[in-house]
């Protein structure tokens, strides 16, 4: 089975993998991490960053992986118990 790829697919892959905020490192400097403002296919390089004015090309970044959660994101909170204080005087009517 080959499957046809045009390049109206190819911009979209690419959108998707260079979306606004996700964080990416130069190849020019290592160790500098910058985060992606916008992706627009319509220009060229279609790619603008938070941190530098000049824009880029998808071959010019690295993309840093975003850390996975553990497992323990989704148990619940621990609560402590809390007791509401009585009043120290009661009011009489």
């Amino acid at each position: 089975m080959v499957l046809k790829m045009n390049a109206t697919d190819f911009d979209q892959q690419e959108a998707l993998k260079y979306r606004p905020g996700q964080r990416v490192e130069l190849k020019q400097r290592p160790g500098v991490v910058d985060i992606i403002a916008e992706y627009d296919p319509m220009m060229v390089p279609p790619i603008s960053l938070v941190n530098d004015p000049k824009p880029r090309y998808p071959e010019e970044l690295i993309l840093l992986v975003k850390p996975v959660m553990g497992a323990d994101w989704l148990k619940p909170a621990v609560r402590r118990n809390l007791r509401v204080a009585a009043p120290s005087c009661v009011l009489a009517r």
